[in-house]
């Protein structure tokens, strides 16, 4: 069942298992999604949002994953990819990334629970002038730049408390996910990775979201 938060925009779980399938395929490609442990929206700290996706970027997760697409939501993780290896399964890579981002949610928590602070979004920004805003807009439309979150006025955006903090757990211990079967399915799992934050109102359009990529991609010989 879909959160209250998620309503009128319900999320799309299917984790319904293919006879003959073969989940080490390394061509085949999923559509994941992680939730924090309890619906926490951790990630509504942006410190911690940055450093799950440093983790979620760096050389180790993507020798394991082809990342071709993500949004990283206050209380949850969007993905489509795929494994890199064969006999490999992407169960264990995600596993992996969960294991080390939980290290950095443990850091960053005590940070804000010392603190007693969270670090939102800017309340307002100062505009650009019309020479600038030209070619950042195009940029960011075509996909070639994103904006930083502290540079970002994000509407709606949750109110997280330190205390929100005080659990051990970052993720849920399950995942769901869904097999790309053809190419309609695919162009609707992309719309709906980036349209998920306009959905939720914290941005206008997609590409202004700072928590979103496509593309992600490192050359084959990259090592573990």
């Amino acid at each position: 069942m879909p959160s209250s938060s998620d309503f009128p925009y319900p999320r799309r779980y299917n984790s319904l298992r293919l006879l003959g399938f073969d989940y080490a395929s390394t061509s085949a490609l999923y559509f994941v999604t992680v939730d924090t442990d309890s619906s926490r929206p951790v990630f509504g700290d942006i410190k911690l949002a940055k450093a799950i996706l440093g983790a979620l970027l760096n050389r180790q997760t993507q020798a394991r994953i082809r990342m071709q697409a993500y949004t990283l939501l206050p209380d949850h993780l969007h993905l489509l990819a795929g494994i890199r290896e064969g006999g490999r399964t992407l169960s264990a890579a995600l596993g992996a990334f969960k294991s080390y981002t939980t290290q950095l949610y443990w850091k960053r928590s005590r940070e804000i629970v010392e603190e007693h602070r969270v670090a939102l979004p800017p309340s307002s920004i100062e505009r650009s002038g019309r020479g600038e805003a030209g070619p950042l807009l195009a940029a960011l439309m075509e996909w070639r730049a994103a904006l930083r979150p502290e540079a970002m006025e994000m509407k709606n955006w949750p109110r997280v408390l330190p205390e929100q903090f005080l659990g051990k757990q970052l993720w849920h211990s399950k995942f769901n996910d869904h097999i790309i079967r053809n190419d309609a399915d695919l162009r609707e799992t992309i719309e709906y990775i980036a349209q998920n934050p306009v959905k939720r109102g914290y941005v206008s359009k997609p590409q202004f979201y700072p928590f979103t990529g496509f593309g992600v991609d490192v050359s084959e010989g990259v090592a573990e």
